[in-house]
């Protein structure tokens, strides 16, 4: 397994491919790599467990043995900690993907099987529940009916992320929560570009937005966080009129 390190400079040079509203790479060629799915979603290290801060040094994952890990971003607090990753990763990513399991089922888009589209997911307490996979490729998840259906997977992951990315995007787009660029701040329209980070939708005004919003993810979803929360909370009681 070769891993790539990106320093956070390097990214001023990433550029966006066309596919990347369906959850696609961002060309890192200038360090070696390409960077596919989604960037790294949390916000600690997986080797130290510190907050990443604001410039994270970033390694792409090279495995052209495992599809799933090929191309997977990583991000450090330091310079210093992606080679204790590199010297076992398989020591890190359990804990990394239970993490990334945890965020984004709440929202995950798919009722049925990613694989098997029209095999129905049991829900919790239902026959068959016990048989759920739950994968995480790209640092998105991916729910399966079985574990039969992983070797699948690997063979089209981009595949399998495209109708994932595609169904969040038909999902959130009625009630996404922004009106302005989360990037640029300008106003949105119904022409807005549509990208997916962490199976979350994300509206840009352009797709020229779309580096910036990848290259610092947490900012972005942050953003998204407080504009729903926002909506949710109940309105304030209008001032009862003086007599």
């Amino acid at each position: 397994m070769k891993l790539t390190a990106l320093v956070p400079d390097t990214l001023a040079g990433l550029t966006v491919v066309a596919a990347l509203a369906a959850g696609a790479a961002l060309d890192a060629s200038q360090a070696g790599g390409v960077a596919k799915g989604s960037p790294y979603p949390l916000a600690t290290c997986p080797v130290s467990g510190k907050p990443l801060g604001e410039s994270p040094t970033i390694l792409v994952m090279e495995d052209k043995e495992n599809p799933l890990l090929d191309g997977r971003e990583i991000r450090f607090c330091c310079g210093k900690c992606p080679e204790q990753f590199k010297a076992d990763p398989s020591k890190f990513l359990p804990a990394v993907d239970e993490a990334i399991i945890t965020l984004q089922r709440p929202g995950y888009p798919l009722m049925n099987c990613a694989v098997m589209t029209e095999d129905a997911l049991a829900k919790p307490g239902e026959p068959d529940a016990d048989k759920i996979k739950e994968i995480v490729v790209h640092n998105e998840l991916v729910r399966l009916c079985c574990k039969g259906c992983v070797k699948k997977v690997k063979n089209d992951p981009a595949k399998i992320l495209a109708a994932i990315d595609a169904a969040a995007i038909a999902a959130q787009s009625k009630a996404y929560p922004l009106v302005t660029c989360p990037i640029s701040g300008e106003a949105l329209d119904d022409d807005a570009a549509r990208i997916v980070i962490s199976e979350r939708l994300v509206k840009l005004c352009c797709m020229g937005c779309a580096e910036k919003a990848r290259k610092d993810p947490l900012k972005v979803l942050a953003k998204l966080d407080a504009a729903t929360a926002a909506k949710a909370a109940p309105a304030p009681a209008a001032p009862s009129a003086t007599k």
